[in-house]
């Protein structure tokens, strides 16, 4: 053991064997109950997993605009593969998304490796990154942010081997990185004004000659325009897709109530003024500023909502990593990089609306970690200065860093699903539990009733697509009992009352016609003011075989 600490175990070898290690736990915290956590599925995840169900016979999009929500294509191709091969269904939306985080944390390795100058502190910081709560979430969940982090590490990591190697093969991989970053989500548009400022600065520091450089640096931009050619062709013919999601959460906007002549009122989007915008950015950086340790996101969907990104000893290392970054940033490479590569992936959230927003910073959640572990490496040299042992060090890093695990994975596997504001921003009880019910209702059922709305809902049609048998009914009709048998019928509380409303007593007919109650889903109800929560009884699945 005291070899270990001391530092003599480090081998390549033995290297390699911890780096295949924390793959392995970056797999198993990614999958490890993937059906279950998060406990539904969030509107726009369905929407990704339908259109990647759209793909084929003939419909290739390079860029989908379902619901008018504007989104790259990159995400749900590499879903539509997977469906291709083994099928769809929440769960398998899940482990692409899955497998996407297990291929960036292998990836974060070589980065950390260089940035933080040693292969004993990459690999702390991957195993961080491995745990890491931010990251791990959009490893289990449908959203195509997960792929900016992949995409801005291949940038970092293959310019970094050009500058050691000076090999074109590296510029040309570095470019095709680039390029295809521009396909996994709008903050990948900052990643070449990453890329400028870190050449220009290493141009300033005489780190880097035009007369010797040039040919990679061509490379690099010649590989990026031809793959990003044919997204960049889709963008001037349909300006739309380009600046469409950035209008949606603009923060240099805002939505007024007006009344024309005829005294109707509306809605209209005007510009705000200048000390509105500054009051807003203002408060979103604020915002930002406060999320790595006291105060985090708020949405659900999200993040358990409110907590901080690192609890507090890992967020004043991370604070202190900054504070060594900014100290030393004019000299070197690493204190540059870092900081240039958290705050812009920041701005994503500073000049959007419901800051902070951590789904829009994803492509940060590498750069905080390179940050904390920078922290790490400022607090061992200090301990070194005063005198403790190695092994004193690396034990007080280690008992850091197994706290921060711990921390991570209770507030991400225990409280987060545990939360009802995530359990209605995932739609759990709403409609995918209804969904699910429906699903396992079996192949055998000829026709099933289920109200339009909830029929309309994307979760809903997501978990269920494909069920031929599926048939809506409105919230006045009264779903008949006769004809191809076996049928179901999906009665929610809502269809219920309304029913009775129109003088239908649905279930009584049902019933008395011979049908059987073989499922129910139920929904948390809580009381604000006694801060009780209870369960009311949302829907059920009457499955009719014949009649009596």
């Amino acid at each position: 053991m005291r070899a270990f600490f001391s530092g003599q175990w480090d081998t390549p070898r033995r290297r390699g064997i911890l780096l295949v290690l924390i793959v392995g736990i970056a797999a198993v915290v990614r999958l490890l109950g993937i059906g279950s956590i998060p406990p539904g599925m969030w509107y726009d995840e369905a929407i990704n997993g339908l259109d990647a169900l759209s793909i084929g016979r003939g419909h290739w999009p390079i860029f989908f605009a379902t619901e008018m929500h504007p989104r790259e294509p990159l995400y749900m191709y590499s879903l539509a593969g997977f469906f291709a091969l083994f099928g769809h269904s929440v769960v398998k939306a899940r482990i692409v998304s899955a497998l996407w985080g297990v291929a960036t944390v292998a990836l974060f390795y070589p980065v950390a490796k260089r940035l933080l100058g040693g292969a004993g502190w990459g690999l702390v910081a991957t195993l961080a990154l491995s745990v890491f709560r931010w990251h791990v979430h959009f490893s289990r969940t449908v959203f195509r942010t997960l792929l900016a982090p992949f995409f801005l590490l291949g940038v970092v990591w293959f310019f970094l081997r050009w500058r050691e190697r000076r090999r074109l093969v590296d510029a040309l991989l570095c470019g095709a990185m680039l390029g295809g970053g521009m396909y996994t989500y709008i903050s990948f548009r900052l990643v070449p004004v990453l890329l400028g400022g870190w050449v220009l600065w290493l141009l300033a520091r005489g780190e880097m000659n035009l007369r010797r450089d040039w040919r990679g640096l061509a490379m690099i931009a010649a590989a990026a325009g031809v793959v990003f050619a044919p997204l960049g062709v889709d963008y001037v013919r349909n300006p739309w897709h380009f600046h469409g999601r950035t209008d949606e959460v603009s923060m240099f906007v805002k939505q007024v109530e007006v009344t024309d002549t005829s005294g109707i009122k509306s809605t209209q989007e005007v510009r705000k003024t200048t000390g509105e915008v500054l009051r807003d950015v203002g408060a979103n950086a604020r915002g930002i500023a406060l999320m790595w340790s006291l105060r985090g996101d708020h949405v659900g969907k999200h993040n358990l909502p409110l907590a901080p990104v690192f609890d507090w000893a890992t967020g004043l290392l991370f604070f202190v990593g900054i504070g060594w970054c900014l100290v030393n940033i004019t000299r070197n490479q690493t204190a540059f990089v870092v900081p240039a590569w958290l705050g812009l992936m920041a701005l994503t959230s500073v000049f959007s609306f419901g800051a902070p927003n951590i789904l829009r910073m994803l492509a940060a959640a590498p750069a905080a970690i390179l940050a904390m572990v920078l922290g790490m490496k400022v607090a061992d040299g200090g301990m070194a200065r005063g005198g403790l042992s190695i092994v004193t060090r690396r034990g007080i890093l280690g008992l850091v860093l197994v706290v921060f695990a711990a921390l991570q994975l209770d507030s991400y596997f225990r409280r987060f699903p545990q939360s009802a504001e995530v359990r209605r921003e995932f739609n759990t009880e709403m409609f995918y539990d209804p969904a699910q019910l429906v699903l396992q209702s079996g192949d055998g059922i000829k026709t099933i009733w289920v109200p339009e709305e909830m029929m309309a809902h994307p979760t809903f049609d997501f978990v269920t697509h494909g069920m031929a048998a599926l048939k809506g009914y409105g919230a006045l009709d009264d779903p008949v009992t006769t004809g191809s048998l076996p049928s179901a019928l999906l009665l929610t509380a809502r269809s219920q009352r309304l029913g009775g409303e129109a003088g239908h007593d649905t279930v009584a007919r049902w019933r008395k016609a011979g049908a059987r109650r073989v499922g129910f889903t139920e929904m948390a109800i809580e009381d604000a003011a006694s801060a009780r929560r209870s369960l009311m009884l949302w829907s059920e699945l009457w499955v009719l075989e014949k009649p009596r």
